[in-house]
């Protein structure tokens, strides 16, 4: 006697939901693989890209703000989308003072396009209230001539002073100034590294010091000390002549002295 076994009947509709759900996982690790493949050749690509660094602002900058190192920061993007107008950190630092002749959204790289026209004139580059004030410099002065626009100064003046019995006196006539332009090579027109020859330098002072200067380049010599660019601190160095640099003598230090007696009585 045969024994009949009897399955389950199943549903049509099961039958085709359990297939939906099978077709589905296919599709969703089908579409996780190739998803992940992506990814993998995005990453390949990226790391074989050639980087270059840009200088890109902090903020959002309005059309005639002055380029400032602390509004801007160095970034890096891929060569391919690089701009040949943009301005790299190697020769951000002649372009600082300038102002921007358009408006510069935060992120966006700085372009040479983004500045003032270089055609401009001269005194368009100064702050309001600023003269630029041009004089002779010796070798001494130019720090042997590695000074360069942009570069800050303390200017020190040795002259002689009032009285008849009076030495010459070398004393602080200004400090941190801004050199404008040494020669007449300015902020703009800065290439090369290398020590540049140039018998006149130009400063950005104020009115009250651009007289000081004169009187006191009239009335003795002038000396250019550079400063470093992050040093802002003023200058509070006292006048000295030179009593105030020959060694002191001893203040416990005693003179022998001779005595006389004449007549009985010293």
């Amino acid at each position: 006697m045969k024994l009949a076994v009897k399955f389950p009947r199943m549903n049509r509709s099961w039958l085709m939901l359990v297939g939906a759900i099978g077709l589905g996982i296919v599709a969703m690790g089908l579409s996780h693989k190739m998803l992940k493949d992506r990814m993998n050749q995005i990453e390949a690509a990226a790391h074989s890209q050639k980087m270059v660094t840009v200088v890109v602002a902090k903020q959002d900058l309005p059309r005639g703000a002055h380029i400032d190192p602390k509004l801007f920061a160095k970034a890096q993007i891929p060569a391919e989308y690089a701009h040949l107008s943009s301005v790299s950190p190697k020769r951000f630092g002649q372009y600082v003072g300038q102002r921007l002749g358009a408006p510069l959204k935060r992120g966006e790289a700085l372009l040479e396009v983004h500045l003032e026209s270089t055609s401009m004139v001269f005194s368009n580059t100064l702050e309001s209230g600023n003269r630029a004030l041009t004089t002779e410099v010796d070798e001494v002065n130019s720090i042997s001539g590695m000074l360069r626009p942009s570069d800050h100064i303390d200017l020190m003046a040795t002259a002689h002073g009032s009285g008849s019995n009076s030495t010459d006196v070398t004393f602080q006539l200004l400090s941190n100034v801004e050199v404008l332009a040494t020669g007449q090579v300015t902020r703009k027109q800065q290439g090369s590294d290398k020590p540049k020859t140039y018998t006149t330098i130009t400063l950005s002072v104020s009115p009250a010091d651009a007289q000081r200067i004169v009187v006191a380049k009239n009335s003795g010599k002038l000396t250019a000390v550079l400063r470093n660019p992050e040093d802002a601190k003023v200058n509070t160095t006292q006048a000295m002549n030179i009593d105030d640099v020959l060694p002191k003598k001893r203040a416990d230090a005693k003179r022998l002295a001779v005595q006389y007696i004449v007549g009985g009585h010293s």
